[in-house]
This record gives structure tokens, C-alpha cells and sequence, in this order.
């Protein structure tokens, strides 16, 4: 697994990265997104949820899994000036039922483009199944 990390969201006390595999590469021919993680920085450490998608945890053993779990989690931590202990919860969902909730620009993508263009746009940019 070849990891990169893509902030999303940032704040004063969190931030939010989407975790791609560039060994694998999806229909887009764009690095496969194998995750999220969510962090909140603290004065005692730092705790988040972990979110690996079903696939990219079942090609790991638990021992791997922890491996990557740990690695990760002192990347994103030691760098930051906060205490490196931290909590993280992890899930692994499947994406069967996965679904993005937003309103940025909705009305003016549905004047522009129309309503089906919309939601055409929305199911690609979701994670693959």
C-alpha cells in the first residue's frame, strides 16, 4: 500500500483527511480512496475516528492493520505540538449504503446543468462499491 493523505478540512483544533492507496487506481484512472480519517486536537492528545473502507481493511491482517493504524497516527500526531498520546476509534464500513449529504452550489448546478447532470456527478464522486 502506497498511502497519501489529502487534508479536507482544517480548524484550530481538528482536521479531516480523505487516505488514498496510489497503488490502486479506480475507473477514473485516479488513486482509489481507501478512507478518512478525523482528528481533534486537544491539550492532552489528540482523538478521532478512523475509517477504513471494508475492501482496503480485508486486504490487511490484524497485525497490519494495527501496523498502518499506529504508523498513521504518529505521522499525523508527532508534527503537530500537541501531547503524541492519542485515542482514535475504528470502523470499517462497508460502502453499500454510502451517501454524500450537501447543499454547496446546488442551485446554481441545477440552473446551469440541470438536475440529472447533479446527480450524476454526485454518484461519481462518491467512493467506489
Amino acid at each position: 500500500m502506497n498511502l497519501k493523505l489529502k487534508r479536507l478540512v482544517r480548524t484550530n483544533s481538528s482536521e479531516q483527511y480523505a487516505l488514498f492507496d496510489l497503488d490502486q487506481i479506480d475507473e477514473s484512472e485516479l488513486p482509489m480512496t481507501i478512507g478518512k480519517l478525523d482528528l481533534h486536537y486537544t491539550g492532552e492528545g489528540v482523538y478521532g475516528t478512523l475509517l477504513l473502507w471494508d475492501d482496503a481493511s480485508r486486504s490487511l491482517t490484524p497485525g497490519q492493520r494495527r501496523g498502518f493504524i499506529h504508523a498513521l497516527l504518529g505521522e499525523v500526531t508527532q508534527p503537530m505540538g500537541v501531547p503524541n498520546e492519542y485515542v482514535v476509534e475504528f470502523f470499517s464500513p462497508t460502502l453499500e449504503d454510502y451517501e454524500v449529504f450537501h447543499n454547496v452550489g446546488v442551485a446554481e448546478e441545477i440552473m446551469e446543468e440541470g438536475l440529472a447532470d447533479v446527480e450524476a456527478r454526485n454518484r461519481r464522486m462518491a467512493p467506489p462499491r
